[in-house]
């Protein structure tokens, strides 16, 4: 697929370096001219210079032969021209990064008008997958498929959990429930068999329907807890959006502070906010933060837009007490040193964007996709179309290849966990666990009689990311 990405930052690179992995055909387009030299030493794919809101420079990127145009530059307004323009040569899917929500929201112009057909809100995703976290506080991941039915959750191991240093295949894991995943403390990741054990400090990645952590509750031997008091450092895009979706639940009994440096963005986000207390000062800050009594809270939030900011805050909540960190992080290239400082939850929008992003490029009827651990691990939820390969086998004759775990089926109202004896039915909703380096394996298997992306093929209708 020729896919044009404009806006070489966290995001545009991101997306740039995982597609090229995947052998896509990708040009990026960079305004800045030293950025763009960098990325053209960094990136296994074609580079240019300019203005991604230009024809001329759309033309040199190959506009007229591309099937999907991505515009993530920093300004919302050059993101939505590029996409205007390129539904202009006909580009069948075109995305849009917009922060503004009013672009999409005042119903004034439509999303053909603005020839955008997704938008992409990174801050808003991040905050709706912080909350998550903090809506279910003995998880370290939460995510849900087949409309709510299916859920995956991951926890890490304690050394007395009962189900430590026993093979799967000897546990009594709960009938609806399967251990889809397992990361090791050396950071390795696994799909495991039946002779796989499970060693104290993993984190499992468990799959099932129905309340997976009370089912698993007395071999996991997870005491409940609950989230009371929440502190936000940062009232940026992702703090101030954490604060209102956090308040717009009722059902939570939740006192949110936010810290923020500003005066100024103190002074506009609580104007906007009805229960959250904003303050102003500086978040490590070691005096103002004792001052308000970090030691009783239950989750810290370090999202201030910068990286280093966010982990010695979160390093020092944890010092002074605070039961549960959670840290954004900006650059992929620190992911794995601030893991190794014991980063309890670490969240990045320029992956959460480009999960969303990669499914649109999938074979196989993709329905949805989550990365897992920076990209170690996907879950993909798909549909079996009638001309597939495994469409009528049985899972164990597939040719599934080792590293991929079929973790359910869900076929029209039953969710079945199954087993290599099961038949694989077209039409059938399967959620998969694998490594991305077996994806071009999995769209073999899985995708059905190819089709292309061609100039007659429709845009498909828009949805928001957020």
């Amino acid at each position: 697929m020729h896919i044009i990405i404009i806006g070489g930052g966290g995001i545009g690179t991101a997306l740039a370096k995982l597609l090229s992995d995947e052998n896509q055909d990708v040009v990026l387009i960079e305004q800045d001219p030293e950025i763009a030299r960098q990325l053209n030493e960094e990136i296994d794919g074609l580079v240019k210079c300019g203005n991604g809101a230009h024809t001329a420079v759309l033309e040199e990127a190959g506009i007229k032969n591309a099937e999907m145009l991505i515009a993530v530059t920093q300004v919302d307004e050059v993101n939505m021209i590029s996409c205007m323009l390129a539904k202009k040569y006909n580009v069948p899917i075109t995305v849009a990064r917009v922060r503004n929500s009013e672009y999409f929201e005042s119903g004034i112009l439509s999303n053909k008008q603005l020839g955008v057909d997704i938008f992409i809100n990174p801050e808003r995703v991040a905050s709706f997958e912080i909350a998550k976290l903090i809506r279910t506080p003995n998880v370290r991941e939460t995510e849900y498929f087949a409309k709510g039915r299916i859920k995956m959750v991951s926890v890490v191991v304690d050394e007395n959990a009962k189900l430590v240093n026993q093979p799967l295949s000897e546990l009594p894991i709960p009938k609806n429930s399967i251990v889809a995943a397992i990361e090791r403390e050396n950071g390795e990741f696994i799909v495991p068999g039946g002779k796989d054990i499970i060693l104290p400090h993993d984190k499992v990645f468990l799959l099932g329907k129905g309340e997976l952590l009370d089912e698993f509750g007395w071999l996991l031997q997870k005491k409940e807890v609950k989230n009371t008091n929440v502190l936000i450092l940062g009232g940026g895009k992702i703090g101030f959006q954490l604060a209102k979706t956090l308040e717009s639940n009722k059902k939570n009994n939740i006192n949110v502070k936010i810290i923020e440096k500003d005066p100024d963005c103190c002074q506009s986000i609580a104007a906007k906010l009805n229960k959250t207390l904003v303050l102003q000062g500086d978040a490590i800050d070691l005096s103002f933060l004792k001052q308000e009594d970090i030691q009783n809270t239950d989750v810290l939030v370090a999202v201030t837009g910068d990286d280093r900011t966010n982990v010695l805050a979160s390093i020092l909540a944890k010092q002074f007490g605070a039961k549960k960190t959670i840290c954004e992080i900006i650059n992929q290239d620190y992911f794995s040193l601030f893991q190794s400082l014991g980063m309890e939850h670490i969240i990045s929008p320029r992956l959460l964007t480009a999960a969303q992003i990669l499914k649109l490029i999938r074979k196989g009827n993709v329905l949805s996709m989550s990365l897992l651990e920076n990209g170690k691990m996907e879950i993909l939820e798909l549909s079996i179309p009638q001309s597939s390969k495994v469409a009528n086998k049985r899972i164990q004759h597939a040719g599934i290849p080792k590293g991929v775990l079929i973790g359910a089926i869900l076929r029209n109202d039953e969710i079945i966990l199954p087993h290599g004896d099961d038949i694989l039915l077209p039409d059938d909703r399967v959620i998969l666990f694998l490594s991305p380096k077996l994806n071009n394996h999995i769209d073999r298997l899985f995708a059905g009689e190819k089709k292309s992306l061609g100039k007659e093929r429709k845009s498909p209708r828009a949805f928001f990311n957020y």
